[in-house]
This record gives structure tokens, C-alpha cells and sequence, in this order.
């Protein structure tokens, strides 16, 4: 049996602690020096960052450039953030914030094209045929938020791909819950009406 390292093994132990950790205890501990606490945070909102951006931008490498730009913001920010309980509405503001600045410098407007085939939506083992199937309907869903106004989209992308409750899409977005969702609501009958005129011309 190969023997760990010592060294090796409370490294894995410290981290191990750490992700049993709060978002906002992880915050302080980074600022107060403890580099690993943010490298837990970042790599346990790493994967809805990008999926978040991807859906905004449509574009995997743009994504990639603003959820990497949005936790290096936060890594700035540390010695001014304040434990409120609302790590990831405040996670989700500044990359959408990131996201409408290279939006804005691709000159891409509200345009919308997501490249399914990087997206890794297909199970490696499932069989072509179903395969397919997933992939055609994930360009159906894609094509509809694509018609969908940016705050439309943005209330069914914190709620569905990264799960935000009420009250956090509303403090993302900076509205009342209600609006939420009256914006959740409208937008999936949009999607729905959508899919019904799609089905229809087929």
C-alpha cells in the first residue's frame, strides 16, 4: 500500500475542514491570510460561474474570462466584504457585471450564440441516437432564451442553472420578490408559447 506524504496528508485534512466552512467564514479567513479558504471558495462556485456566463454570453472562452475576472474582483474586494449571509447574490452581481462589460467590448449586443458542442451537455456513455436527441433539445432551450429580454433570461438562469432562491436572484438583480417572480412566470410561458411555435412549424 503506497503511504502518503505526511505533509500531503494535513494539506488534505486542512482542506477538508475548510470546505465544511460557510461562504462568508471562508471570505474572512482569506483576509485574514489564509490563501486556501479562497481557493475553496473558488472551486466550489467555479462550475455555476461559468455555467451562469455561458448562458449570458454564449461563449465558452468569453465565460471563461468573466468568472475568471469576477473572482479576481472578489480576491480585491476581501478587505472590504462584509458577512451578510449573501455571498453568492454578491458572487452573481459582479460576474453579470463582468459579463455585460465583455458583452459589451465583443460588440455582440444581445446577441446569442452558445456553441452546444463545448458545452459537455452529452453523457459520455449514453448511446448516439439519445446522444443526438440531447443535444437537439438543449439547442431548442437555447434558441428560446435567446428570445428572451436579458432580464427575463437572467431570473431563469440564476434560478434553474445555479439554483439562487427568491430572495437571492432579487438581490442579484436589485428588485423586489415579487418582480422575481412575475419575471419567473413570464418567462416560462415565453419559453412555452416558444416551444409550441417551434413544434408547430416542424
Amino acid at each position: 500500500m503506497r503511504r502518503v506524504p505526511a505533509g500531503n496528508v494535513a494539506l488534505v485534512r486542512a482542506e477538508t475542514a475548510l470546505g465544511e466552512r460557510e461562504d462568508d467564514e471562508l471570505m474572512l479567513m482569506a483576509r485574514g491570510g489564509v490563501a486556501e479558504a479562497f481557493d475553496v471558495l473558488v472551486r466550489r462556485h467555479q462550475r455555476s460561474a461559468l455555467g451562469i456566463a455561458r448562458m449570458e454570453l454564449g461563449s465558452v472562452d468569453l465565460a471563461k474570462d468573466a468568472a475568471q475576472n469576477a473572482f479576481v474582483q472578489l480576491y480585491r474586494f476581501l478587505p472590504r466584504y462584509e458577512p451578510r449571509g449573501k455571498f453568492k447574490a454578491f458572487l452573481h452581481r459582479v460576474l453579470l457585471n463582468n459579463c455585460r462589460m465583455l458583452r459589451r467590448s465583443a460588440g455582440r449586443g444581445s446577441r446569442f450564440e452558445l456553441d452546444v458542442e463545448e458545452m459537455e451537455l452529452a453523457d459520455a456513455e449514453a448511446p448516439p441516437d439519445d446522444e443526438l436527441a440531447r443535444r437537439e433539445r438543449w439547442r431548442r432551450v437555447e434558441r428560446a432564451l435567446a428570445r428572451l429580454s436579458p432580464k427575463l433570461r437572467m431570473v431563469l438562469t440564476l434560478r434553474f442553472s445555479d439554483g439562487l432562491s427568491y430572495e437571492e436572484i432579487a438581490d442579484v438583480a436589485g428588485v423586489s420578490v415579487g418582480t422575481v417572480k412575475s419575471r419567473l412566470f413570464n418567462g416560462i410561458q415565453k419559453l412555452r408559447e416558444d416551444f409550441c411555435d417551434e413544434h408547430e412549424d416542424r
